[in-house]
């Protein structure tokens, strides 16, 4: 009779100490999230533009984990210097491979095109810890 109570008494203390681990483990913060901004004013071929590189950014994006979060849409400047027409924010699971899409062949490659008809920025920020 008091094994049985000694073994309920270790289930009970076993079961919250993985509880309690389960949820530590889950509000632990992860690595922070890499986020893309680029500010586009197309002033040259817009159809080159589109062509050249709208139509295959996507494409160079996804082999880093990348997808958009905000691909043009309504912008309107709060304060400060105003923002371009077009905004665009990409994220990425860490700031290497942010890093990584920016500085390969692929996108290299037709970030010309941007660099040439446009007026644009483009920066990396690290998010916060999730």
């Amino acid at each position: 009779m008091i094994e049985t109570y000694y073994a309920a008494a270790l289930a009970a203390i076993f079961g919250a100490v993985v509880g309690a681990a389960a949820v530590a483990g889950r509000k632990a913060p992860g690595a922070p999230k890499a986020y893309i901004v680029t500010e586009v004013d197309v002033t040259g071929d817009v159809a080159a533009f589109q062509r050249d590189y709208a139509a295959h950014a996507q494409a160079t994006i996804e082999p880093f984990g990348g997808r958009y979060l905000v691909r043009g849409g309504r912008v309107v400047g709060i304060e400060g210097e105003p923002p371009k027409p077009r905004i665009v924010i990409s994220v990425f699971d860490s700031f290497e491979q942010a890093q990584a899409w920016r500085n390969s062949p692929d996108y290299v490659k037709i970030a010309a095109v941007r660099q040439r008809e446009t007026k644009s920025r483009q920066y990396i920020v690290e998010g916060l810890p999730e």
